[in-house]
């Protein structure tokens, strides 16, 4: 492919609570570990401006994140990021491969197992204290989020990352995933997931991205 600036939408004027939650980071973070030249569309999130009726032709939800690279417009983050992966042809196996297809289950073992738990809880800890039924909602998603957690940590104490011994996309997608765990007692006992978050989120790119939803939109930028 050549090469060529990616756009990425992104969303700004964020509640503290959702700085860096929102999915583009996931996006964010892959262009900055993969070195690709990319700009930021800030849409407002508060005021809605993801809900134009033009932003549909990059996202038909109209959620973060989308892309164009080129007229070639996508979205959903575990697309987003396998598709970055491929262009730099970095932390991703060829398309065909069968490491591909083991590398890609990561991803969508991320949005598909782990990721509705683990974001409920962090849905219900925005919550009022006294919601009616939220006592309960919270345990059901407790006990599916440790259970499947549980899981994930037994894998990572035969290997370092999801796909082996070192970084891949996929971990991306995971990483961020297991940072809407913000009540820390999720993860008692759980101390190999925990050090593979820690991993993961101390690599300077994700730094990077973290960072830059954190300021959110420049003054002068689009």
């Amino acid at each position: 492919m050549r090469d060529r600036t990616i756009t990425i939408y992104a969303a700004t004027n964020l509640p503290p609570m959702l700085i860096g939650a929102v999915r583009d980071l996931r996006a964010v973070w892959a262009a900055e570990e993969l070195k690709l030249p990319y700009h930021l569309h800030w849409l407002d999130a508060q005021n809605g401006e993801h809900r134009a009726d033009w932003f549909r032709a990059f996202n038909p939800f109209q959620k973060f994140p989308a892309i164009d690279d080129g007229g070639t417009a996508l979205f959903e983050s575990g697309a987003i990021v396998a598709y970055l992966a491929d262009k730099a042809r970095r932390l991703i196996p060829p398309p065909g491969a069968l490491e591909r297809t083991q590398h890609d289950q990561w991803i969508y073992a991320a949005v598909n197992t782990i990721e509705p738990s683990v974001f409920d809880l962090f849905v219900l800890g925005m919550m009022p204290p006294d919601m009616p039924g939220l006592a309960e909602r919270r345990e059901r998603s407790m006990q599916q989020a440790k259970e499947r957690l549980g899981a994930l940590d037994r894998v990572f104490h035969s290997r370092a990352y999801t796909t082996g011994d070192d970084f891949a996309a996929a971990d991306i997608v995971m990483a961020h995933v297991l940072t809407f765990g913000r009540d820390e007692s999720l993860f008692d006992g759980l101390d190999m997931v925990k050090d593979y978050l820690r991993r993961c989120t101390a690599r300077p790119a994700y730094q990077r991205a973290l960072a830059i939803q954190t300021a959110g939109k420049p003054a002068n930028a689009a």
